[in-house]
């Protein structure tokens, strides 16, 4: 090899610092290999990036949706009661607590609530009649209620005039009245003993815009009082309202009946960040406390609280800090397996950095015997690195940015990308935000190449071609014996989580932060101990089938396996990679469908039909069962309808009192409405339903029969036979246990999340409703109402939404019923899973990308390096299919290898991390769950590991694609071109 020697520099022209000069001269040489290590690092900071932006979207859609679930969740209410109302009172009180809200909550309030003074149902004195009719006063700002009513004739409330006070009503409440546009009503208001006249002007005729959140629950339609009375509700203008009762109180006269005052503070949800929750919810416990007392007793209030849905009492967490808890749930396990890919990442890089380093290690080699220093070359490298590094870490951030979008329109719901508008304004504002991780990933990148190149840039001529013969030193882990370790850690942390969750000495909140991590945590080590193992045996392993082929005729597998003996070490880091990333992708496949399939079969469970919910009280619920289950049955779509009773009671036996959920069930439909699988019970829905009506049992007659489940049979410590009661209204209920069953779809009654503060899981028991209404009627001489129902309905779309327009709203509609179709959509649909789904998506197809381009480059590079062998060989005779059958041979054992172990760590980790990382539990209907139900969902039914078709479709082209790359490999390396490769000089 000739020497080169650089020129001077050119005077005036700044002298580089060497490493920089080795840099630059090295980079012809190596630009394409830098290239893919480049990319390597880049796809590290999107990576980094794009799965905390998507978590902070996904979650920012669920505190969203938390907040959105009722009309009602998105507002927080000022409640006081007046002493006096005098002008002043807007000026002093109202400014007063704006500046209080506003120091507190002012980054997450609309600055401007809405107020309403409502009196106490006052006594009414119509033209028509003098019954005594009750009439609330509810005041508005005069313009406010515009959009959210229809103005049927007339006009709004104006402020009082000629001392009047103008009102409207609503259409049915005029003709109560029997008054029309233009008459008067009187009312009577009461100071201390002594109650004042107040004329009202009717001067128009409204009606308010049903469901509209903006009256707060106010339907102003008439209502029973009794007696023949009614009671109604008048709107008024606010400031009619002050004026009339600051000329009642010019003589100092106190309210005997207080009217109330409302101040109505809406969030600003579509603002809100998840970043915010915790301040939030810090802010509104504070705000809770400090209102009360600086506002709860005053020279003009009295009583003043501060209510909100999202914010309930002490001893009951708010939805908010459910939804914190939740959170947490999945930030561990999100956090888990972004750091596993990311390490996966970090495995590319130190691969492609290796196969950087082999590739120039005759010319670095050449230059330490030459006098370069250790650090000269060794800088080189880091000095390329460092700016593959620099533009890794300016244009990660901004793609991270583009890929976020992109994965959030394709899986959050249409009404959940609204959350994209985090991402919205400064793009460098927001790529700031993720700078710590892409730091950190650059770090991490550079931190790894240093560590890769540092023992090759160390070496000279004859440290090279030792190492390449033969492996001189045992690496750090073997000799520290870390893969007994790995396996020693995962062994205890899964025992640990375990314990945690079966032994019921933490609750609920405690049980998901704890055990599920170590759950998660415990099949990670057992897999790198795994792969630590294999590393300790597959050189010995190689050995041993290299014997065993010297011993066949073929030269190819000899040939091969020879020279994996001679230098596992490029195979290994190739076997490693591809499989650990194919093993994530098993994983992820698996635990997708698994999920999917839970969601099917929870919201099964948590409805226990199509459809499920409580009958409204009245007539309809006292008439007879085969009345109301006709009227139902004929509603469009219904194929099958169960009428039945459900209630909490407490049941006793020897002594012992456990609160139960009772489920009554006409048995003659039941069996074809009710979702009834193999996880509820061994024996078919049908033989256990005629266990309920058999009358020729040696017990029939005596008590009730009833179908208990686990939780509640082993509670009461029953036997088939058994007898136990049951508290009712007036007496108590003798019960048989006639079977057991695992779970009565409906009731959670998780068997391993023990008792908390905010949730104890029930047991359950079935019965039969005519048994049990002929018993009830004995023992209390009460009828037994029909309050709950079961329907099994079509798929048709049409069908469907009649029937839910059918059960909203007419004579046959449900309170607070469960739709399963919905409840499966909204937890497909829900933020938290989504978020962890799209956690796994972004690092599988990563992972696996990287994986194949890494073996690609590497397999190529190895076969090109070994051009000069192949030609040697087919110089003295060999055939180009002899030469091609040593690299497929060698090739096919890497991937076979590699594919194999994939398989096996895919499956430990779904078998292992699957049923403690799927969860579901998303309310419906504006129900939000506790924390302790929350989990108590997640163990009712046990995860089952579902294996996707798509599982053998990527395996399959995991396996074509290393197919392809070996035959273009073979087809190269069997028809070397012996004029160019077999030459005497490089130069």
């Amino acid at each position: 090899m000739t020497q080169t020697i650089s020129a001077p520099p050119r005077r005036g022209q700044p002298k580089l610092p060497p490493t920089v000069t080795l840099a630059g001269w090295r980079l012809q040489q190596t630009w394409r290999l830098l290239l893919v290590t480049g990319l390597g690092m880049l796809a590290a900071v999107v990576l980094l990036c794009a799965v905390p932006l998507y978590s902070q979207v996904a979650m920012t859609a669920g505190l969203r949706g938390v907040l959105n679930a009722t009309p009602q969740d998105s507002e927080i209410t000022i409640s006081s009661h007046a002493k006096r109302l005098a002008s002043s009172f807007s000026s002093q009180v109202d400014s007063a607590l704006r500046s209080f809200m506003q120091g507190h909550l002012g980054n997450y309030l609309e600055a401007t609530p809405q107020f309403s003074i409502q009196t106490t149902p006052l006594t009414a004195t119509a033209p028509t009649t003098a019954r005594g009719d009750q009439l609330q006063l509810v005041g508005a700002s005069i313009q406010a209620p515009a959009p959210h009513l229809t103005l049927l004739s007339g006009r709004l409330p104006a402020p009082a005039q000629d001392g009047a006070l103008e009102m409207a009503l609503t259409q049915e409440t005029a003709a109560g009245f029997g008054l029309s546009s233009g008459e008067s009503l009187t009312l009577r208001v009461a100071f201390l003993s002594l109650n004042l006249p107040v004329d009202l002007h009717l001067v128009g005729i409204f009606k308010p815009t049903p469901g509209d959140p903006y009256w707060h629950g106010n339907t102003f339609a008439p209502y029973d009082l009794g007696s023949f009375y009614i009671g109604s509700q008048a709107l008024v203008d606010n400031t009619a309202l002050l004026s009339l009762f600051e000329s009642g109180q010019g003589g100092g006269l106190a309210f005997l009946e207080p009217p109330a005052l409302f101040w109505y503070y809406h969030f600003r949800v579509p603002q809100l960040h998840v970043d915010q929750l915790d301040d939030m919810i810090a802010q509104l416990q504070t705000a809770q406390v400090q209102i009360l007392q600086r506002f709860g007793d005053t020279t003009f209030l009295t009583g003043t609280q501060l209510l909100s849905p999202t914010l309930e009492g002490r001893e009951t967490s708010s939805s908010l800090q459910r939804y914190h808890d939740r959170i947490s749930l999945v930030q561990v396990p999100v956090s888990l397996l972004l750091l596993q890919v990311f390490c996966l990442v970090l495995l590319f890089i130190s691969m492609m950095a290796e196969i950087l380093v082999d590739r120039q290690a005759g010319a670095i080699a050449l230059l330490r015997s030459r006098g370069a220093s250790r650090w000269q070359v060794f800088g080189s490298f880091v000095t390329q690195g460092a700016v593959l590094g620099v533009l890794a870490l300016v244009t990660g951030p901004l793609l991270a940015i583009i890929a976020t979008r992109l994965l959030v329109q394709h899986t959050l719901a249409p009404s959940d990308q609204g959350a994209l508008n985090i991402l919205d304004g400064n793009a460098l504002k927001v790529a700031l935000s993720a700078g710590w991780f892409a730091l950190v990933a650059v770090l991490g990148a550079l931190f790894t190449m240093a560590m890769a190149i540092r023992n090759s840039a160390s070496r000279d001529v004859l440290e090279m071609r030792h190492e390449a013969s033969r492996t001189t030193r045992r690496p750090l882990w073997e000799r520290l014996q870390l893969d007994v370790a790995a396996a020693l850690v995962a062994l205890g942390g899964y025992g640990v989580s375990l314990y945690i969750a079966q032994a019921h000495i933490f609750e609920a909140q405690v049980n998901l932060l704890i055990a599920a991590p170590l759950a998660l945590i415990a099949p990670i080590f057992l897999v790198i101990a795994g792969v630590l193992f294999f590393l300790r045996f597959f050189p010995r392993l190689l050995n041993r089938v290299s014997r065993a082929a010297a011993r066949r005729p073929g030269a190819g597998p000899v040939l091969a396996l020879t020279q994996l003996v001679r230098a596992p070490r490029q195979a290994t880091r190739l076997i490693l990679l591809l499989a650990l990333a194919s093993g994530f992708a098993i994983f992820t496949l698996i635990f997708s469908a698994s999920q999917a399939q839970q969601v099917v079969r929870v919201a099964a469970q948590q409805v226990g039909a199509d459809f499920s919910g409580s009958v409204p009280s009245g007539a309809l619920s006292y008439a007879s069962l085969a009345d109301v289950t006709t009227a139902y049955r004929s509603l469009p779509g219904v194929l099958s309808a169960t009428l039945g009773y459900a209630n909490d009671v407490l049941a006793v036996s020897s002594g012992q009192q456990t609160p139960i959920q009772m489920r009554a069930v006409d048995t003659s439909t039941f069996g074809k409405t009710a979702l009834w699988n193999s996880d509820d019970s061994a024996q078919s829905l049908p033989a256990l339903l005629q266990t309920l009506t058999n009358t020729h049992t040696p017990f029939a007659g005596a008590g009730i029969p009833a179908i208990v489940d686990t939780l509640a049979w082993n509670a009461l410590h029953l036997s088939v036979g058994e007898m136990f009661r049951v508290n009712v209204s007036s007496g108590q209920l003798p019960i048989i246990a006639v079977a057991e069953i695992q779970h009565l779809p409906t009731v959670n009654d998780s068997l391993v999340s023990g008792g908390t503060s905010d949730y104890s899981p029930p047991g359950g028991m079935l019965v039969d409703f005519q048994q049990l209404s002929s018993f009830y009627t004995t023992f209390t001489t009460n009828f037994l109402p029909i309050n709950h129902i079961w329907l099994r309905s079509s798929d048709n779309p049409q069908l469907l939404a009649s029937l839910r327009s059918a059960l909203n709203d007419g004579t046959l509609h449900l309170q607070d019923y469960l739709d399963r179709r919905a409840l499966m959509t909204d937890l497909q649909s829900d933020p938290l899973t989504l978020d962890l789904l799209g956690a796994l998506t972004i690092g599988a197809s990563v992972t696996v990308v990287l994986a194949l381009v890494g073996n690609l480059i590497a397999s190529w590079l190895n076969a090109r390096t070994r051009l000069t062998s192949f030609a040697v060989l087919r110089a003295l005779g060999t055939e180009p299919r002899q030469i091609a059958s040593v690299l497929t041979w060698e090739q096919a054992i890497i991937y076979a290898t590699a594919l194999a172990l994939g398989l096996i760590f895919g499956l430990i980790l779904a078998f292992t991390i699957v049923p403690a990382l799927a969860f579901t539990g998303a309310p419906q209907h504006g129900q939000t769950l506790s924390s302790g139900e929350f989990y108590a969902i997640q163990h009712v039914l046990p995860v089952q590991l579902v294996f996707p078709p798509s599982l053998a479709v990527v395996f399959g082209l995991l396996i074509a694609l290393c197919a392809a790359a070996l035959w273009l490999m073979a087809r190269v390396v069997s028809r070397p071109a012996l004029s160019q490769t077999l030459r005497l000089s490089e130069d």
